[in-house]
């Protein structure tokens, strides 16, 4: 998450903005703050002059947040704003280097976590009904910059696994219990003692309440999709954790009444505490409740297994690139329709995927779920003959992996048993859940890699780049 190497290219676009802004450096002097500009630039200045100064912002802003957003340094758009108009006061013609250059002293790069709080993970135990609350009691994907706790049900023992959980990260400067204490006092924060929790490195400084979102919610969302891809091949494997040997099944008083999530920011100083922020989601209740299930659960032992330290090598990489790329191309501002369209199916197409491991739905949901997943994923829209199609691509996606026939065979039993569950209501077929997950899994790596080759042509992207349209 270093600033040294992030470059913002000179194009035209940038030229043009640093040229204009330095003719306009007396107008400039006018306004101390971006605000006072904004607030009174209309009434002070000629109207074309403040829309060039508008248009001449945004352009800067927006190409220094796609370049410190591609080095996952997620600065706020607001932040980013009034650097960019102090530099166009102070240093006109340098901008952009004189805004990387403020940040980087101020150690802007610095990772820092979002804390998010799930419903239904379980931590494998040794023994059945082991409960586990001592600090060390978590789940660390190094690869992911991800770690994972059981509910501690104390605050003391909340404190000591999050202080633990983000020192692994790499996180500095430690978690003050005041802080800590008056954030959870502060109303719909039971969740910090009685939910299992996810806690995801990122390098985060925000302006405002709700403006890196987006950032936050999508991590979330691909972390637990590794989490739930890794519980889904391991489980195929027979490796799956007993039914009496989880922590979701000792002292569990989880809730869902969620309303916000916490977010550490790192300081100047490393030996500062992390500033924590307590802020309210801004999404509807369904999507929270969705966002936080995920009813599976996960040990130790499971993860060392070697078959599974080389599927989250690998899927991380392939998530990783699915989360650029949606960053890139949905999030920001992009030229580029076909990747627009094809990364956001394939985030929806995880978004499925996670809903068929939720507590919250019956088994035909669940089928339903996955089924609609592997359509998201593997089709470009809806057409006769999607089955097939599904089949035919799967096949390609799993090419040169052991057992196909035995993948195909549980993905075709849930689509069939999705067609009665849609047609019918509910349906009498056994539908094979467990190995069609692995292979969505496998699926979606696949899948993931092929995307830098995608075309310019919006006529079946994903069905060009599998080689069958």
């Amino acid at each position: 998450m270093s600033l040294s190497n992030v470059q913002v290219p000179a194009g035209k676009a940038i030229c043009n903005a640093e040229t204009y802004l330095g003719r306009k450096h007396n107008e400039l002097n006018e306004f101390d703050t971006l605000e006072h500009l904004v607030l009174h630039g209309e009434d002070i200045l000629e109207a074309g002059t403040f829309g060039g100064l508008a248009h001449h912002f945004m352009a800067i802003r927006a190409e220094l947040a796609r370049a410190l957003w591609t080095a996952e340094v997620y600065v706020g758009v607001s932040i980013i704003d009034e650097l960019v108009f102090q530099a166009a006061k102070n240093k006109p013609g340098n901008i952009v280097q004189e805004v990387l250059s403020c940040l980087t002293r101020s150690r802007i790069g610095n990772p820092g976590f979002v804390l998010y709080p799930l419903h239904g993970f379980g931590m494998g135990t040794e023994t059945p009904f082991q409960w586990a609350r001592d600090a060390g009691a978590f789940l660390h994907f190094r690869s992911m910059a991800m770690c994972l706790a059981p509910q501690t049900n104390d605050f003391d023992s909340t404190r000591e696994v999050m202080s633990s959980m983000a020192s692994r990260l790499g996180v500095a400067g430690k978690i003050d219990a005041s802080d800590l204490r008056h954030h959870t006092r502060a109303g719909n924060m039971d969740w910090i003692t009685s939910n299992p929790l996810m806690m995801v490195r990122v390098a985060s400084h925000t302006g405002a309440y709700f403006e890196n979102q987006f950032i936050y919610t999508l991590k979330i969302r691909v972390s637990a999709a590794l989490a739930a891809m890794l519980y889904a091949l391991a489980a195929d494997r027979g490796k799956k954790v007993g039914t009496f040997h989880t922590t979701a099944r000792v002292n569990n008083w989880e809730t869902l009444d969620i309303h916000h999530y916490l977010v550490g920011e790192a300081r100047e100083k490393k030996s500062d505490p992390v500033e924590l922020r307590r802020v309210p989601m801004n999404i509807a209740a369904l999507d929270l409740a969705r966002l936080s299930d995920l009813t599976l659960s996960l040990g130790a032992d499971t993860l060392r297994q070697s078959f599974v330290r080389e599927s989250q090598r690998q899927l991380t990489h392939a998530l990783k690139q699915v989360e650029t790329g949606h960053l890139e191309h949905v999030n920001t501002t992009s030229n580029d329709r076909v990747r627009r369209k094809v990364y956001a199916r394939v985030v929806t197409a995880l978004d499925w995927y996670r809903q068929s491991f939720s507590a919250s739905v019956t088994d035909d949901e669940a089928v339903v779920a996955l089924a609609v997943a592997f359509e998201t994923l593997l089709t470009d829209s809806y057409a006769r003959g999607v089955a097939e199609r599904v089949r035919r691509r799967l096949r390609i996606c799993l090419k040169g992996r052991h057992g196909i026939d035995a993948y195909v065979d549980a993905v075709n039993s849930v689509m069939e048993a999705r067609g009665e569950i849609v047609h019918n209501g509910s349906t009498v077929k056994d539908a094979e859940i467990i190995k069609a997950q692995a292979a969505f899994a496998l699926c979606f790596e696949d899948v993931a890699g092929r995307l830098p080759n995608l075309g310019r042509s919006l006529d079946q992207p994903v069905g060009k780049v599998l080689g069958d349209v």
